[in-house]
């Protein structure tokens, strides 16, 4: 019965499905970024020297240490944030409930925007550097060897483009098969959950709250639900009054 109701609740309460949605694109982001954290770990070379176990990209494991860190840390800021706006909006002394639910979609937005943002850029420049070295020869036929160096140069990025290999350690071409395959796979799963967070904010916030401007309607349903709460309440007490007042004798 508690599994119907949960059901129930999730298909037609709003709140309940974004909480889920955030839940489940944590539940998949934070293992992805563990591991990051902890094969950068293993793998890396400390600053300024050669890396053995990737000399085609040297600072492969050092991408996936700070993604990581800094990832997560942008997590668990927003974890931080949402619980102190959601006291601050459920304490009247500070503002009402408009004010307060304006100011907590506001700020959360801006800082989901400002991640967003990070990520992305983050995650297409260690893409570029890591996926390089696989897909390099289809690049060139597709887009031609010299507009594509002509590119790259523009971007400063002057760096030799290896067909990674994973056999002979003495040439500049290896990296570590757990290494380069694991990073390969992370970012691959990286950008799944990028896209799923991306649907929820923009179906979320930019869709549901701004456009069809659920938001405001919410605080109105809200409102009147308190209201129709309060009456009942009310009656009740006025019910239970009436009961425990002892009647009047009648006088002939």
């Amino acid at each position: 019965m508690d599994m119907m109701r949960k059901c129930g609740g999730f298909c037609t309460d709003h709140e309940q499905r974004k909480v889920w949605g955030m839940g489940v694109l944590y539940v998949l982001g934070f293992p992805i970024l563990l591991l990051m954290i902890i094969i950068g770990g293993l793998k890396a070379a400390p600053p300024g020297e050669e890396n053995p176990q990737c000399p085609a990209e040297p600072n492969m494991p050092w991408f996936l240490i700070i993604g990581g860190v800094g990832i997560a840390f942008l997590l668990i800021v927003r974890i931080a944030l949402n619980k102190c706006f959601r006291c601050i909006k459920n304490n009247d002394k500070c503002c009402d409930e408009v004010m307060g639910c304006f100011c907590e979609f506001g700020c959360s937005m801006v800082y989901d925007i400002f991640c967003i943002i990070l990520i992305v850029l983050w995650m297409i420049t260690v893409t570029w550097w890591v996926f390089r070295h696989r897909v390099a020869n289809e690049l060139y036929d597709l887009i031609g060897q010299e507009n594509l160096d002509s590119f790259r140069f523009s971007l400063g990025d002057n760096d030799t483009i290896h067909n990674i290999q994973f056999e002979d350690p003495k040439l500049d071409s290896y990296c570590d098969r757990l290494l380069y395959e694991l990073s390969f796979a992370l970012l691959s799963a990286g950008w799944l959950v990028l896209a799923g967070a991306l649907i929820v904010f923009l179906i979320g916030k930019v869709c549901y709250s701004i456009i069809c401007c659920r938001l405001c309607r919410n605080l109105e349903g809200r409102e009147m639900d308190e209201n129709e709460e309060e009456v009942r309440l009310t009656q009740h007490e006025h019910n239970k009054l009436a009961q425990s007042t002892p009647a009047k004798p009648d006088f002939i």
